[in-house]
């Protein structure tokens, strides 16, 4: 996690892109889409957590929909019945109750992610998350 070159972040860069992760891309995509109105060059540091938050909320989307279909195919094998069916009960059951919502193993790792993500974003920095930062950062030529 590091910014190159000391470049000044605002505090608004900081804030779209903090926001931008916890609601899956959907605040950072609509100041792409204001910047694009406004005619409004977006700074680096922005184009990143934006984009970052965009291809996670879509990688997340993505491995739910094939683990859900995988789990599907898998489950007619008569003695992975039982395994599945237990694994997909223990990431799914709520452990913790907050106010009132069900918060599972599943919640926890993803909001435990985003939560990585977003800080490091407030801090001002570009988080660094394993093979996704390398591809945001080699379409973004960084």
């Amino acid at each position: 996690m590091s910014s190159p070159n000391n470049q000044v972040i605002y505090p608004i860069e900081k804030i779209v892109s903090v926001l931008s992760y916890y609601t899956f891309g959907l605040v950072g995509l609509l100041y792409l889409i204001i910047a694009l109105i406004k005619k409004q060059g977006l700074r680096s540091f922005i184009r990143y957590h934006v984009f970052m938050s965009i291809f996670i909320s879509i990688t997340i989307y993505i491995v739910s929909i094939i683990l859900m279909f995988a789990i599907d195919i898998l489950g007619f094998i008569p003695f992975l019945r039982p395994f599945l069916f237990s694994l997909v009960v223990l990431c799914q059951t709520a452990i913790i109750s907050f106010l009132g919502a069900k918060i599972s193993i599943t919640t926890i790792a993803v909001y435990g992610l985003l939560t990585y993500l977003a800080g490091g974003a407030l801090l001002g920095k570009y988080s660094y998350l394993p093979w996704v930062s390398n591809v945001i950062n080699y379409n973004l030529h960084r």
